[in-house]
């Protein structure tokens, strides 16, 4: 009887140890056929496995090979083959050599010339709209390619930035967070899309992070623990429970307490009017004749497809974006450019979104990253007082990250420094609160505190507004009205 022959091994991992990373030595092989999803909570090592497996990142122990590279490959073998995709950073995306970009520019539309667009930003990975036209069609990104990169929405540079990886045709493609920012029908074209890409082509896929649904093509799937433990098995099967998301009652309750005695001005009923907004970059409308008010205690949720001006309209709200001054905006009851600093709005507002998160590169610790939240701007206050100290513990201790508020916040996870700016915003206790996917890249655990914090905290004095692609994310407790911005393709 002829024997079966045994299906190859792509990547081998023997008694592994990741540099500065939090796993035991794991033994973890990829075989042809095979598609892996990699999942834990925050902070488990699931950024340092992908760049790991990417030949990014050094062994401390163990050995790490890949056997269908036939021999001793090289460098330029193993980055051809391996690819590796994240979707945390992208703000080396728009750099240009001669040009130093900065948080607010993606809204400013006189101040970004001489970064990529994102044709060339393609071109630059062998793109032609003739040889590729169906992968612009199947991500949708075709209207995109003249524009600059850094005037893409957080979803739509992640599209561009996956297309270019898939113009390489590798072997193993390595994706970081594949949905973060995403909504869900750019989260079911990615999986079909992927699924065609397996079913074509000779391509294995690591999935790396949280994942409600994941392409048909995974097969396997290794989860890992806050201990630096592992588990391996079928993508059917479900790794054992070992925590469970417990809410720290007195921390949140003295939070709560702070919150509830913060004064609020007497600004009148208006918080935020819109009046016939409209926003265009070149010849296409982000915003388009938008009417929106916001009275004071109400509680908002955007929604609308990536593109859709979301972004755009909390830049209006959190005076970043100078396109206000030439619109109708109110804001706490004064209209931009008829008086008034944009500090006296940032001081009444707490914010975070993905943008903050690319741009906040300041070498701080995790503690001062949250004492920021005090000055509006990314350096510390000159002073803070022994009340506003005692809420940053507390906020560090509720998310169970007291034992990191002394570290460098650019040497934490990519989930950690999202929830770290996440308490950013509520450290002041603010009237007015606008959340940009807030919970992005964190764990079900922090997600759950974050939102048992919000539906505690937030009472009829307070205002919120509130963008997620995933509508369970939104705190219960509060009645939410709810804006849908348009369907058509736009920037920022």
């Amino acid at each position: 009887m002829e024997r079966q022959k045994a299906t190859p091994d792509l990547i081998v991992l023997q008694q592994a140890v990741i540099f500065q990373g939090p796993l035991r030595p794991l033994d973890l092989r990829v075989r042809a056929g095979q598609h892996l999803l990699v999942t834990g909570a925050r902070a488990t090592g699931k950024t340092l496995l992908a760049e790991t497996l990417a030949g990014q990142r050094r062994l401390t122990a163990g050995t790490l090979t890949y056997p269908f590279l036939s021999g001793a490959p090289g460098y330029e073998a193993r980055r051809t083959a391996l690819r590796l995709v994240s979707f945390m950073d992208n703000s080396r995306l728009a750099r240009n050599p001669t040009n130093v970009h900065y948080y607010q520019q993606r809204y400013n539309a006189f101040d970004a010339s001489g970064h990529p667009t994102a044709r060339q930003y393609l071109a630059a990975g062998g793109f032609t709209p003739e040889q590729h036209a169906a992968l612009l069609d199947a991500f949708g990104i075709r209207e995109l390619l003249d524009r600059e990169m850094i005037k893409l929405s957080s979803g739509q540079t992640r599209k561009v930035l996956l297309a270019r990886e898939l113009l390489r045709r590798p072997r193993i493609l390595v994706i970081d967070n594949p949905y973060v920012g995403l909504d869900a029908g750019s989260r079911q074209v990615l999986n079909d899309l992927l699924d065609d890409l397996v079913a074509r082509l000779d391509l294995t896929l690591v999935l790396c992070g949280h994942a409600d649904a994941v392409p048909d093509a995974i097969t396997h799937r290794l989860h890992l623990y806050a201990d630096g433990s592992s588990w391996q098995g079928t993508i059917g099967d479900l790794p054992p429970e070992r925590t469970t998301a417990t809410v720290d009652g007195d921390a949140l309750g003295r939070i709560s307490d702070i919150w509830a005695e913060s004064p609020r001005e007497n600004t009148g009923e208006g918080v935020v009017r819109f009046t016939n907004v409209t926003i265009r970059y070149g010849d296409r409308a982000v915003l388009d004749g938008l009417d929106w008010r916001v009275r004071r205690g109400e509680k908002w949720v955007v929604s609308g497809p990536n593109g859709s001006g979301k972004s755009t309209l909390l830049s209006l709200v959190y005076a970043d974006n100078p396109l206000a001054y030439a619109n109708q905006v109110w804001l706490f009851g004064q209209r931009r450019g008829r008086g008034g600093s944009i500090w006296d709005i940032k001081r009444r507002i707490g914010y975070t979104s993905p943008e903050l998160h690319t741009y906040f590169r300041q070498r701080l610790s995790a503690r001062g990253v949250l004492l920021t939240g005090f000055s509006d701007t990314f350096t510390l206050p000159r002073t803070y007082t022994l009340e506003q100290e005692a809420m940053v513990d507390l906020l560090l201790r509720y998310f169970e990250l007291a034992e990191v508020s002394e570290r460098p916040f650019l040497a934490l996870s990519a989930g950690t420094q999202r929830l770290l700016l996440f308490c950013r915003a509520l450290v002041k206790a603010p009237p007015l609160l606008l959340l940009d996917e807030p919970f992005q890249g964190l764990d079900r655990a922090a997600v759950h505190r974050a939102r048992k914090l919000l539906e505690t905290v937030l009472g009829p004095r307070d205002t919120a507004v509130f963008i997620s692609h995933f509508r369970p994310e939104v705190p219960g407790g509060s009645e939410w009205r709810v804006l849908e911005l348009g369907r058509a393709p736009a920037v920022p």
